[in-house]
């Protein structure tokens, strides 16, 4: 599953500090030995332990039988499923079924029979009485006849999937003429059996066959091959899907809906990519290199795409990301878009995530939550092989980079184990400790062990456990088979331990001998005082010439001593700057320069931008000017971010520099941060007409950088531009218009925000939500009151609680400036001394008062319906 897109960083750091809050504290048992008893504190409590789920029955094969109400949003489902007992005999059966109402259970043998079975339902589990003892060596069959009622379950759910209740009814009387009707599923992590009866855990694997009954106009889609329709008398149609091959229940999906089917193959897999119809021409470009991919992963790894098809999906109001269901991958709509949204919005490094998972995740299954990141890890470092395979080095290790910045953010709150057994719900563990550092760890056990064996181990782990769920150390003795090596170390130390390195590293030159100094610094709950880091220092001697030296740090505080015949240039410690963690090196002028000239990777570069960025001298300068024309497009970007002395030293030069990136250069992120730059740098010099032209940019996110720079230069043309610009279909255009009316709009835009509201979904509804909060405080108050209404919708949506939240502090601080200006007018009436201008005050002081009950009459009603304990609590303080 991939829970990170674009406009999720904006909300990390916010995100991480809330996620992380509800840990569970562990306190272990004090034990007083005697000679012959063990006497425990009767106060303390027993750790939690999240163990696999225990195998009692194995499902072998599952049969559904589906058809929908779309007015009750309910599905009619009969499920028939093979079991045989795992090991011990027994005489019983449980089946995770939430929320449904069950009309039938029965044993059916050889020849159909179906013979009524006993059994007790909770709204949780199904449990069955089979009626006699069945022992390893017996199968038996199931039939249940129920309705699930996914919308009368508690949505639950938290950041990476918003809601847990399985199946969706998206838009069913058709009332929201701008949104399809759609139906489909979301079973991770254990919602497949909020719409049919399973045993639902991920070390649980199953065959599956589907019959889908829909009205004829729609499509379906769902897990392995189509292999026929039938028409109905009427008018419906049935679609017979069927996998033959086992996987987890968490990976069982449908689609239904209106959407265009664009077909591909590989190796004579029929690779098909659904979109809504008016996307029909860019199918295959809102799906990027997937055939390529294909290749790509089934070469790399040795091991071939093992499923029946490759198909993606996009749907409206998707509750996660993406997620990797079998062979039918769905996204959620913020990958769709017309030929300019493509432009910056390729969906790739997502394509490449849900792909990578189909080996490890879908083919390969983590046994239980607490083992997470042997799917997530490999598949967010799925995202660094795809990059650097097609796009380069440079690239790949931009995209670790974020990696590695996105766990730090977390960590700084919350430091975790990789795999942890004590999580409070199951969803914990989808965070960026499972996705980001996972992926970093597994970079640095590939650099650790070498090419060659990284990825002829990988092909061992999946041949040896393929259709199998595993635990960690499953992959550490696929490692330790191939290499030779105990690597318990690296385990233990990365995936069974928490936080990370932070080293000051300090050096000095005194006869003939080059000294490293490096100290691990950090501390903290979990945290090893000591990690066990191999690394390469990298030395650029006084000759130019650079020295390789390979160390390994082992030691609290540990000195390097290398015998050098002249003090070096520069040492660039970790090199291939693949450690996980924190270092802290004093750099000189000089030092960045030489490590600029004698970059290892991009980040090389990058740094010493960000050191010479303040620099006066013309060779720092130089640097900065030069490095605008570099091949790698993020150099380049970050110099022009970085432009700001050069700006004033060279402003001719640089202008006509800026100018040129801004119009000519292919990477539109590069165009729109020269015109960022120049906006910043050079406003006072810079023509509307300039700017102008960059509203006829192809590229959204310039469009949206021009009319910024606009707006900065002359609020009123940036204004009445953003007023022209209202109807376009791009969620950075609109951000930024609702920025700009956020400080100069009128009571006549608030048409705009409820238009944009309506039609936005995901995380883009949150900046929005708080430009319309800011727009809303500089308006009359009968434009507040008439808003009301469109908060309160928000407020009380279906969508993610920090959403929510957004909306619930616009009202929250609208009422507490009516409340003060309340206080402000009382003041004046108590001055004033004028009759009729006290009587003008009183009228407008009960003016203000009924919009204040207004607004509190409206949280009262949100605080009611709200689920999210955190924002109940926020709305009950500002009430009390």
């Amino acid at each position: 599953m991939k829970t990170t897109y674009r406009l999720l960083i904006i909300f990390l750091a916010f995100i991480f500090i809330q996620a992380c809050k509800t840990t569970i504290p562990v306190i272990q048992a004090d034990e007083f030995v005697t000679l012959d008893t063990v006497q425990v504190n009767s106060n303390s409590e027993r750790e939690i332990y999240r163990a696999s789920e225990t195998r009692v029955n194995d499902l072998l094969h599952t049969k559904l039988e589906v058809t929908f109400g779309w007015d009750s949003a309910f599905l009619y489902g009969k499920a028939h499923l093979q079991f045989v007992p795992y090991f011990y005999a027994t005489d019983s059966l449980t089946l995770d079924a939430k929320g449904f109402q069950i009309h039938k259970v029965a044993l059916v043998d050889k020849i159909g029979k179906r013979t009524p079975l006993t059994y007790s339902y909770d709204q949780s589990f199904l449990k069955i009485d089979l009626g006699k003892t069945y022992t390893r060596k017996d199968t038996y069959n199931i039939f249940v006849d129920y309705t699930a009622m996914p919308n009368k379950l508690k949505a639950g759910g938290s950041l990476a999937i918003t809601q847990a209740k399985g199946l969706y009814f998206i838009n069913p009387d058709g009332s929201d003429p701008d949104k399809p009707k759609q139906i489909w599923t979301q079973g991770e992590t254990e919602a497949s059996s909020c719409w049919f009866p399973t045993i639902d855990a991920p070390n649980e694997k199953t065959t599956q066959e589907i019959y889908i009954t829909v009205d004829s106009q729609y499509v379906t889609l769902s897990n392995g091959e189509l292999m026929f329709q039938s028409e109905n008398p009427d008018g419906t149609r049935t679609d017979y899907w069927m996998q033959s091959l086992p996987h987890a229940p968490y990976l069982f999906m449908m689609a239904v809906g209106e959407f265009a089917v664009a077909k591909d193959e590989w190796r004579g897999k029929p690779v098909h990519y659904y979109v809504e119809p008016k996307y029909a021409d860019v199918a295959r470009d809102i799906y990027p290199n997937t055939v390529e991919m294909l290749e790509f992963f089934s070469t790399k790894l040795g091991y071939e795409y093992p499923w029946d098809k490759y198909h993606q999906i996009v749907v409206r109001d998707y509750v996660s990301g993406a997620m990797e269901n079998t062979g039918a991958v769905i996204f959620g709509d913020f990958v769709q878009g017309n030929e300019r949204f493509l432009i910056d919005n390729a969906a790739e490094d997502i394509v490449a995530h849900e792909l990578f998972h189909h080996w490890f995740g879908d083919l390969v299954t983590c046994e239980s939550w607490s083992n997470l990141p042997l799917n997530e890890s490999f598949a967010t470092y799925g995202e660094y092989l795809w990059n650097e395979h097609k796009y380069g080095k440079d690239q790949a290790d931009l995209h670790g980079r974020g990696n590695l910045r996105t766990y730090l953010g977390q960590s700084r709150i919350n430091k975790k184990k990789l795999i942890r057994f004590n999580y409070g719900d199951e969803m914990e563990m989808f965070d960026s400790h499972s996705y980001q550092k996972g992926g970093r760890v597994l970079h640095l056990l590939r650099n650790h062990v070498g090419d060659d064996a990284f990825f002829a181990l990988l092909k061992l782990y999946l041949e040896s456990n393929e259709f199998q769920s595993v635990e960690i150390h499953q992959l550490r003795l696929a490692f330790e088979k191939v290499t030779g090596e105990d690597l318990n170390w690296f385990f233990n130390q990365w995936f069974f331990g928490a936080g990370h390195p932070i080293l000051e590293i300090e050096k000095s030159f005194t006869n003939d001998t080059l000294s490293i100094t490096v100290k691990q610094t950090q501390d903290g709950a979990g945290v090893a005082k000591i990690f066990l880091l191999p690394t390469t220092i990298g030395i650029v001697q006084a000759n130019g010439l650079l020295l390789e030296k390979k160390v390994t740090i082992s030691e609290r505080t540990q000195t390097i001593k290398i015998k050098q015949n002249s003090a070096p240039l520069l040492v660039n410690f970790d090199i291939e700057k693949v450690l996980i963690g924190v270092i802290n090196q004093a750099i000189e002028r000089n030092e960045a320069i030489t490590l600029y000239n004698n970059s290892y990777t991009y980040l090389d570069k990058y740094d010493a931008i960000k050191m010479l960025k303040n620099k006066k001298d013309s060779s720092s300068l130089d640097i900065i000017s030069g490095a605008m024309n570099d091949d790698f497009w993020y150099i380049r970007k970050t110099a022009i971010d970085n432009t700001k002395k050069l700006a004033k030293i060279r402003p001719e030069s640089t202008l006509a520099k800026l100018k040129l990136l801004a119009e000519k250069d292919p990477k539109s992120s590069v165009r729109a941060a020269a015109i960022n730059a120049i906006s910043k740098n050079f406003e006072e010099t810079i023509d509307l007409a300039f700017l102008d032209r960059g509203i006829e940019d192809l590229s959204f996110k310039v469009v949206s950088a021009s009319l910024d720079a606009i707006y900065k230069k002359n609020k009123e043309a940036g204004v009445i531009k953003a007023h022209q610009l209202e109807n376009e279909e791009n969620a950075s255009i609109l951000l930024t218009i609702a920025s700009i009316y956020a400080i100069d709009g009128k009571p006549e835009q608030k048409a705009f925000f409820n238009n944009t509201l309506k039609k936005t979904s995901g995380f883009n509804k949150y900046p929005l939500l708080i430009s319309y909060g800011e727009f809303l405080e500089k308006q009359d108050n009968p434009t507040i009151e008439s808003a009301i209404p469109s908060l309160a919708e928000n407020a009380k949506g279906d969508g993610t609680w920090f959403i929510r939240m957004a909306a619930v502090n616009s009202l929250i601080k609208l009422k507490q400036n009516k409340e003060e200006e309340q206080s402000s007018i009382a003041t004046e009436i108590e001055k004033e001394e004028d009759i009729a201008e006290k009587a003008k005050l009183t009228t407008q002081k009960t003016s203000v008062e009924q919009l204040t009950q207004k607004l509190i009459a409206s949280l009262k009603e949100i605080r009611e319906e709200e689920t999210n304990s955190r924002l109940k609590n926020l709305i009950e303080g500002e009430l009390e």
